[in-house]
C-alpha cells in the first residue's frame, strides 16, 4: 500500500458486515469512511471528504439503494471508482453506472481486497480525486461473480 493510504467509503447498513469489512480494508491499508445509508454517504461527500474508492451494499432500508447512489455519485464525482456488493440482487442493464463493478456476496475476503486495490490504483494513476475527473474512457459495467471457497 502506498504511503499515503487510499480512503474508502463503505456504505453498508447492517453493522456487524459494515464493521468486519472496515477491519478487513483497514488492514490491508486503506482508510475506511463508514456511513449507515446513502444519506449519510452524501453528507460525507457533500462536506467535502476525499474519497478514492466507494464500496457499498446494494439493499438499504433509508434512502435509495447502493445502484441509486452509485449513479448519484458517478454524476456528482466521476473520479471515485465504485464498487457495490449484494448477496440478494444481481443488476440488470443499466443498474451499475460506467465503470462501477458487482461484486457477489458472499465475497471471498481476498477477492474484496483485490477489488478495492485495483480500484484505488487506478485512483491514483489518474490523479486525486479532488483534482482530476477520470479520462473519458469507456469502462462497460462488469458483473463479476466470485467462486464460492471451501
Amino acid at each position: 500500500m502506498a504511503a499515503d493510504p487510499s480512503t474508502v467509503l463503505l456504505v453498508e447498513d447492517e453493522p456487524l458486515i459494515r464493521l468486519f469489512i472496515s477491519d478487513l480494508l483497514e488492514d490491508a491499508g486503506f482508510k475506511v469512511v463508514e456511513a449507515a445509508n446513502a444519506t449519510e454517504a452524501m453528507v460525507l461527500l457533500e462536506a467535502g471528504l476525499p474519497v478514492n474508492v466507494l464500496l457499498t451494499d446494494v439493499d438499504m432500508p433509508l434512502g435509495c439503494s447502493g445502484f441509486e447512489l452509485a449513479h448519484r455519485i458517478h454524476r456528482a464525482w466521476p473520479e471515485i471508482e465504485i464498487l457495490i456488493m449484494s448477496g440478494r440482487q444481481w443488476p440488470s442493464e443499466g443498474d451499475l453506472p460506467p465503470g462501477a463493478a458487482f461484486l457477489a456476496k458472499p465475497c471471498p475476503n481476498e477477492a474484496i481486497v483485490s477489488h478495492v486495490a485495483s480500484a484505488a490504483e487506478r485512483t491514483r494513476r489518474f490523479g486525486h480525486v479532488a483534482k482530476n475527473p477520470r479520462p473519458a474512457v469507456d469502462h462497460a459495467g462488469k458483473i463479476l461473480p466470485f467462486p464460492k471457497t471451501a
